[in-house]
């Protein structure tokens, strides 16, 4: 089942890549971008061995936390900087896209799967599961602007960003495995890996 669900995103991505690296294909594949989440933040869940009431409380907490502080962001600029977004991600709750709620809780699972076989110890593995949120937040930003998912005042990403992205991250990733909800995920490592080859190809691209 996980290698199946691999190898259908792995292709999945792999059209998004080529649909976004090609002018005339651009704008239409941007306006899957919502589409593109939701089904990569579905594939992730379908790969994983325990479905608990637990990790869904946590998906319903990762979601209100990441629309909190984005509408904390964009109506004051205390979070993140000065920045709005575009209307390519599809609905929205008091200006910030739904989809984004769903990406704060991807990312946070996706991250901190990626270092459920090596035992780390409990801070590490939070601490580390947060920088590589940041990581592929780094990635993203971006390519995130140039395809008008949001846009930064005087088009400058400010470092106060990733600041901040690493406090909440930080928070989340505590939470996650407080509760315990790490397991050895190879859906999810792919997902990551997928991520970073995505962004990273349309960082050079676009």
């Amino acid at each position: 089942m996980s290698r199946k669900l691999i190898i259908f995103i792995g292709i999945f991505y792999l059209v998004g890549i080529i649909g976004m690296s090609f002018g005339p294909y651009r704008s239409f594949f941007t306006g899957l971008s919502f589409f593109h989440l939701l089904l990569s933040f579905g594939i992730l869940l379908l790969g994983r061995k325990k479905q608990t009431a637990s990790l869904w409380a946590f998906i319903g907490l990762a979601f209100a936390t990441g629309m909190l502080v984005e509408w904390i962001g964009i109506h004051t600029g205390i979070l993140f900087g000065s920045y709005q977004y575009g209307n390519v991600l599809g609905p929205k709750l008091m200006g910030v896209p739904l989809i984004i709620g769903v990406n704060w809780a991807m990312l946070s699972i996706v991250s901190v799967s990626l270092l459920a076989s090596l035992s780390l110890g409990f801070w590490i593995e939070v601490v580390l599961g947060a920088l590589l949120m940041v990581f592929l937040d780094f990635l993203m930003e971006p390519v995130a602007v140039k395809l008008g998912f949001w846009y930064w005042k005087d088009g400058v990403i400010p470092a106060y960003n990733y600041i901040c992205w690493l406090g909440i991250s930080l928070f989340l990733q505590f939470v996650y495995r407080k509760w315990r909800l790490n397991e050895s995920n190879n859906v999810a490592v792919a997902l990551f890996i997928y991520m970073t080859i995505f962004f990273t190809f349309l960082n050079f691209c676009l």
